[in-house]
């Protein structure tokens, strides 16, 4: 009895060791396949990522190479040529100048998405329809806070602390904050220079306790690559009510319906909207875009590029366009699929994917 039951302890002990074993191997095979797995997702969205910046680059490249061959109008970037005998008879009719009245199929300019090549996304924003930042005691940055939803309590002090943030001396405005208040919570100071792009709003104190949302919206309709008056035809729409005294039904339904019917000059926005432009119509607002523009690409891997470029036709000796920054951001919200560009530059692109 005691030999048959020490053997069958052991064989006991035995299957139990078995068991353990299989059940390491199981857990050793099941860590394997999930590494694995993380492995090639990850190559997955390395492979698609190179995909979106090579469809990047070739979108980006034509759409300079159209820009910088073919003048713009009113309506936005034509994609052909415009023959001789037009580009005269435009030259003519402004005295020297160029005709920029719209010829039809332009490109928009107002950060409408379209398909580039490659599959990826592109859109384009005149920075003429944005507020420029990059000198904020001279341009109308409350009415940028106000049409991001900042609280109004909270403007006076965003604003002189950005000026503050971009100015060269060390006097603190009265809201403002300067390199003592940025040490005393710990921050670096401010650096003492305009902007480099609409993404360093984060970095100045106050700005930075916006809601996100806030916070997106004042990114998105700014600008340090330009210093000008306001595109009433690029610009987004809640952007450009803020600029509107009072804009009421008739003047919604009057900006809704901006892309079928330009707005050609101040005096025409006012007396088609029934509402007053707040500044001087003549001087503070523009109805054709201007050469700096900003790129947004998005593509596959769920990434998304900003490139902020500025046409320079008339350069001597240099190259006519320049890229002026070049940074991530936030992926658009866009569901809907893009329309393609309607050229043939566009058609059966090579690196497509279907």
């Amino acid at each position: 009895m005691a030999r048959s039951e020490r053997r069958s302890r052991e064989q006991g002990f035995i299957l139990a060791m078995v068991l353990w074993m299989l059940v390491a191997i199981a857990v050793g095979v099941g860590f394997l396949m999930l590494w694995t797995r993380e492995r090639v997702a990850e190559a997955t969205l390395d492979r698609a990522e190179v995909d979106d910046r090579i469809a990047l680059v070739s979108t980006r490249e034509t759409l300079l190479y159209i820009a910088a061959t073919v003048p713009l109008t009113q309506a936005g970037q034509p994609l052909s040529p415009i023959p001789d005998g037009e580009l005269a008879a435009r030259r003519l009719e402004d005295f020297g100048g160029f005709d920029r009245s719209p010829r039809g199929g332009e490109l928009r300019l107002d950060g409408h998405p379209y398909r580039g090549l490659g599959g990826i996304t592109v859109a384009i924003q005149d920075e003429s329809g944005l507020v420029p930042v990059a000198f904020p005691e001279t341009s109308p940055v409350p009415r940028l806070l106000a049409a991001a939803g900042a609280p109004a309590r909270d403007v006076p002090a965003l604003v002189d602390r950005l000026a503050d943030y971009t100015d060269a001396d060390s006097l603190r405005r009265l809201n403002g904050a300067e390199a003592r208040e940025y040490e005393r919570v710990g921050r670096s100071p401010p650096p003492g220079r305009p902007l480099l792009h609409p993404r360093e709003l984060s970095r100045v104190l106050g700005w930075d306790a916006l809601t996100p949302a806030v916070l997106a919206r004042a990114q998105d309709w700014s600008t340090s690559a330009y210093s000008g008056a306001l595109n009433l035809n690029t610009a987004p729409l809640p952007l450009l009510e803020a600029f509107v005294d009072d804009c009421g039904t008739v003047c919604r339904d009057r900006l809704a319906r901006r892309d079928e019917a330009l707005f050609f000059s101040g005096r025409q926005f006012e007396a088609e909207t029934g509402a007053r432009l707040l500044g001087d119509r003549d001087t503070d607002f523009r109805n054709a875009p201007s050469e700096a523009w900003r790129l947004a690409f998005w593509g596959a891997s769920g990434r998304a590029w900003r490139i902020h470029v500025r046409l320079t036709p008339l350069a001597d000796q240099a190259a006519p366009w320049t890229v002026d920054a070049v940074y991530r951001a936030p992926r658009p919200d866009a569901d809907d699929a893009p329309p393609t560009i309607p050229s043939p530059l566009f058609a059966d692109a090579p690196l497509d994917r279907g």
